[in-house]
């Protein structure tokens, strides 16, 4: 039986789907988790290259740069973090309405 905790790798056709947004947010948690801020911040900041409107992706590194010190670069990603969110919610309401 495996750990709900562990998490598997999947198989990849190309080395190039690895390179997705989940991977990198899973790896900016290990990272954060193992005291790794810096690296962790890289990763979620190459998971938003992936994906501009990930909420959670800016949440995690507006956290990291807290405790790293840095608040001016913590608002800003809290700020896009709501927005995001909020962009979210929008567009699934407008879809409902389909």
């Amino acid at each position: 039986m495996k750990s709900v905790n562990s998490f598997e790798k999947p198989e990849y056709q190309t080395q190039s789907d690895e390179k997705t947004e989940a991977f990198y947010n899973i790896s900016g948690v290990e990272k954060a988790d193992s005291n790794e801020y810096e690296e962790a911040i890289k990763e979620f900041t190459k998971a938003i290259g992936l994906n501009p409107m990930d909420a959670k992706s800016y949440f995690n590194r507006a956290t990291l740069r807290v405790r790293i010190g840095d608040i001016e670069g913590a608002r800003s990603d809290f700020r896009m973090a709501e927005y995001c969110r909020r962009a979210s919610v929008i567009e699934r309401r407008d879809y409902s309405q389909l």
